[in-house]
């Protein structure tokens, strides 16, 4: 029996029971935080959020994929570090079916041996989940690499067919930054190089790559509109000739980064080219760039490619802090090591009121999950500024953005080098005057916060850590706990996207109460 859902069914008996007793006079108002919108730990197992889960694109691109995209490997599955594998199993079983997540698309097209079959190979880059569980993969076994796992679960493993592969998570909503000084919206997610992953690089390989990401804005309207050239050209026709095949920007796979043009076929533009986007850039492996000295925080206007870093705006690098003019420069910032874990962020800042010349800070946040140790970069930039050494930037909009529609993330090769990694736990959070109470409390992430989202608090009430945190975790402390009962309460019958009563926040926080005393009693 669930002692919560039976005291919960009927919240008027509640209620009227408190306030016969006189209870009904405390009001516990919610804490000042940060609103999670939109969380991703991959542990139902459907990376394309399609409602399908374990599908070959969500976990494998093996023998029986179609399209002839089957290859010598397996990339959500790792080989061991012989070159033999894969070592793991794959994954078949969801972890948590309400994490719903994102929908992650890769953007950059298809390969293909030869230049008349170009677009009819496997995906660039390959993204699926896999199971990061400590012990599942070579790179996390005692007997292998012995690196941390990110964390207890599953992860989305990205398996690159050269550098400069780009893919996007797409929102459901728009994210606005509030007009208010202080509104803030942030981006973080955990982070580590796939070192034994079935390409080029080895096991112990340094590799010297740029990781590049940032938030984008849709700013020409074009998400959901069909781009005839982007997908997977195919002989349709049985005749021996390739043939274009189209795809939907932000719903399908496809080569959407930008580099192809409307000059090559009407609606071959649709895609990344012309949105704006913050963006951030961090060095890993053995990089020239030693201490973090690449590290940079720009603001994008895409006139040629996602992420491709010639149509930038520098807001912030790191200082070389060496003062001998003919001494090797250092810069007190990280170069992402290949056997390290890190949580990444991007959080933009409303620093000025609109009215007062509307300027945002960028900042940019690195840490180190084994030692905690931190390091941060920002900088400060006015949204109607959008230059390149004083001169302006070309491009749709004109102006940067304080909103935003999709994440980008891209492996930018250096030299003839490439990177693949794992990554999870990607979540964005929103701040301030906008912050939507009606998504705080919402566990199941249904729209709506309802006596659903109270069963599953009162569900996971005490647990820390690990998936759990989809499901309770409102504040993102860490635990599920009487704070996020709070928010719960507070922000009980609102709706995402629609108006709604709210009743008394005393009501569902007192319920909440009484019901964790009984579970304890039992």
């Amino acid at each position: 029996m669930n002692v919560w859902a039976s005291v919960t069914r009927d919240k008027s008996a509640v209620w009227r029971f408190l306030t016969a007793m006189g209870l009904v006079a405390v009001v516990l108002a919610p804490s000042a935080h940060g609103v999670v919108v939109l969380r991703d730990g991959f542990g139902d197992g459907d990376i394309n959020n399609n409602g399908i889960a374990f599908e070959d694109v969500d976990t494998d691109v093996g023998p029986t994929a179609p399209l002839g995209t089957a290859g010598t490997y397996v990339p959500a599955r790792l080989r061991d570090v012989a070159g033999n594998g894969p070592a793991n199993t794959e994954v078949s079983t969801a972890l948590d079916a309400s994490d719903t997540g994102l929908r992650w698309l890769q953007m950059r097209g298809f390969t293909g041996g030869t230049t008349t079959t170009a677009g009819t190979g496997p995906s660039k880059p390959t993204i699926r989940i896999v199971d990061d569980a400590q012990g599942a993969m070579q790179e996390t076994m005692a007997s292998g690499l012995n690196i941390g796992a990110i964390n207890s679960g599953y992860a989305m493993s990205w398996e690159s067919r050269g550098g400069g592969s780009a893919a996007g998570a797409f929102f459901d909503r728009s994210i606005e930054l509030g007009p208010e000084v202080g509104d803030s919206v942030k981006v973080s997610f955990d982070f580590r190089m796939w070192r034994d992953a079935p390409n080029a690089n080895t096991a112990l390989e340094p590799v010297a790559g740029e990781l590049r990401f940032g938030l984008f804005q849709d700013t020409d309207n074009q998400l959901g509109m069909t781009n005839p050239l982007a997908g997977r050209q195919v002989d349709l026709n049985n005749d021996g000739f390739i043939d274009n095949v189209p795809a939907i920007w932000g719903q399908e796979e496809g080569l959407f980064d930008g580099s192809i043009t409307s000059a090559q076929g009407a609606g071959g533009g649709i895609g990344a080219i012309g949105d704006n986007g913050w963006t951030a850039s961090l060095f890993t492996g053995a990089s020239f760039l030693a201490n973090g000295g690449g590290t940079r925080i720009r603001e994008e206007i895409n006139i040629d490619r996602l992420l491709q870093g010639n149509d930038i705006h520098t807001i912030a690098q790191p200082v070389n802090t060496n003062p001998d003019p003919f001494g090797v420069p250092t810069y007190d910032f990280v170069t992402l090591d290949n056997s390290r874990v890190y949580s990444i962020s991007l959080e933009l800042t409303r620093a000025t009121e609109v009215t007062a010349g509307d300027t945002i800070t960028s900042t940019l946040s690195v840490v180190d999950k084994l030692t905690q140790q931190t390091w941060s970069l920002s900088g400060t930039e006015t949204l109607a500024d959008s230059t390149s050494g004083g001169v302006p930037i070309p491009g749709t909009g004109g102006v940067q953005s304080d909103s935003w529609d999709y994440f980008a993330i891209k492996n930018q090769s250096s030299g003839s080098s490439e990177f693949d990694f794992v990554m999870d736990n990607f979540v964005v959070e929103v701040e301030g005057s906008n912050a939507n109470p009606g998504l705080a409390g919402d566990a199941n992430g249904d729209g709506k916060v309802d006596l659903l989202d109270l069963d599953i608090l009162g569900a996971n009430f005490g647990a820390s850590g690990g998936a759990t945190l989809a499901q309770g975790d409102f504040n993102s402390d860490g635990s599920v706990n009487l704070l996020d009962l709070d928010i719960l309460g507070a922000n009980f019958g609102a709706m995402q996207m629609a108006t709604a009563i709210p009743e008394p926040a005393a009501i569902v926080s007192l319920v909440g109460l009484l019901c964790i005393s009984l579970r304890r009693r039992r």
